[in-house]
């Protein structure tokens, strides 16, 4: 065999070596490659970028719900406060044949109190109570196993107690079984709302209260007074006092309307869902809330 042969046949077994070399890399790089794919594959997915475009709207806050007003107090515990110029006199409602009211006395300014409830004549429930004298008072009340509906007066300091039927006849006060229904001087009259309260009636001055909104009897008809909230009446010819929220007084605050209306005072520690009884005494004004009497701060 020439050289040249020679030479020729190594270069041929270079060239094969080569491309067998070539062949083995591709080949590791295309196996490594498809590993890398496969385990890229199996790799969770980074989450997907967001994006907002223009103005970002803010997640709304939720709004805390308003708590629910406090319900009014029942009929049975409502209250009546009237003032001699010598005997207060105070009482709770009650229901007939539920509930048995309270009428007290007192002849020291309302430092103490003395229990005179005339149970001796089974008097289930007080409708109405004012003072006429200066130490005597009477009550519209339903007495007896019926409960029959009686104006009772005493003059002994609340030691006995006597029904007077033309003093009946001249009272106004709420029903005693249907309290839609005001009894105006024995006849029956359509109240403005199914449940009415605080009736309170003096002179020419006869009002309620309705959901929160007084009403007076004016001219045959019942009139609403611009005063929201009220929760207390006390009829004081020829004016109205108003017991009501207020956002001038913490509490309680009591207006006056007669020709014109005007705050007179606030009652700052009184709880607007507590049982309330209000009365002018002389140029005071007194409440009774919880257990004590006191003077309606001025402004």
């Amino acid at each position: 065999m020439s050289r040249r042969s020679v030479n020729l046949t190594g270069a041929r077994w270079v060239a094969v070596a080569g491309v067998a070399a070539l062949t083995i890399i591709v080949v590791v790089l295309a196996s490594l490659a498809l590993q890398r794919s496969r385990g890229e594959t199996a790799a969770q997915p980074n989450p997907v970028p967001s994006f907002t475009l223009g103005v970002t709207t803010p997640t709304p806050t939720p709004t805390p719900e308003a708590p629910s007003p406090a319900p009014p107090a029942s009929r049975a515990d409502e209250r009546f406060l009237t003032t001699g110029s010598a005997v207060w006199w105070r009482g709770v409602a009650g229901q007939c044949g539920v509930t048995e009211p309270l009428i007290e006395r007192s002849d020291d300014g309302g430092a103490t109190w003395t229990d005179v409830t005339p149970r001796y004549l089974g008097v289930g429930q007080v409708m109405a109570m004012s003072a006429f004298t200066a130490a005597d008072a009477e009550m519209v009340a339903a007495v007896g196993p019926d409960c029959e509906v009686q104006a009772l007066r005493t003059y002994t300091d609340g030691q006995f107690w006597e029904p007077y039927p033309e003093v009946l006849a001249a009272s106004r006060y709420l029903d005693a079984v249907d309290p839609g229904v005001v009894i105006v001087a024995g006849e029956p009259l359509p109240a403005p709302c199914p449940v009415p309260t605080g009736l309170r009636a003096s002179g020419d001055v006869v009002a309620l209260i309705c959901d929160g909104t007084p009403h007076r009897w004016i001219d045959g008809s019942w009139q609403p007074i611009e005063v929201a909230g009220a929760t207390a009446l006390a009829a004081t010819p020829p004016s109205l006092l108003i017991a009501h929220t207020d956002a001038a007084c913490p509490g309680l605050a009591i207006t006056e309307v007669a020709d014109t209306t005007a705050l007179m005072g606030c009652l700052p520690e009184t709880d607007p869902a507590a049982p309330l009884a209000i009365t002018r005494d002389g140029e005071a004004i007194r409440a009774w809330s919880g257990d004590s009497v006191s003077e309606v701060a001025a402004l």
